[in-house]
């Protein structure tokens, strides 16, 4: 299951966010033995906003199995990183086109897209 984790404050590098991530699918409070849960990725996104100059970093982070990456949603959610509180949540695709049209997930009746993007993965 992807973990979308908006507006990563800045200065985060990708191996903070994955430090991040193994802390909360092991805390301190579990037994040594491994819980079974991986990070497949764990991917930092720089979004230029080219028309107002506006940088945004976003993580995007794999975690299997799907019951280990709520509770690592449900553990990073609310969380403060470099003194910012972060919200963490199951990532949702909204690019899906069936048909000639958005395949929008239920209850979304309209996608927010900017245009004039660059996008670059770390």
């Amino acid at each position: 299951m992807k973990i979308f984790i908006p507006y990563v404050p800045n200065g985060i590098q990708r191996q903070d966010l994955l430090a991040l991530v193994q802390k909360a699918i092991k805390p301190s409070w579990f037994f040594p033995f491994g819980s079974g849960a991986t990070v497949a990725k764990c991917n930092l996104i720089r979004i230029l906003d080219v028309d107002t100059g506006g940088i945004e970093y976003h993580g995007l982070i794999d975690v299997y199995p799907e019951k280990a990456a709520t509770k690592v949603i449900r553990h990073l959610d609310g969380k403060e990183l470099n003194g910012q509180k972060i919200s963490a949540r199951n990532w949702v695709d909204r690019t899906l086109i069936i048909g000639g049209r958005k395949n929008l997930p239920e209850g979304i009746h309209a996608c927010k897209r900017r245009r004039n993007l660059e996008i670059s993965v770390a």
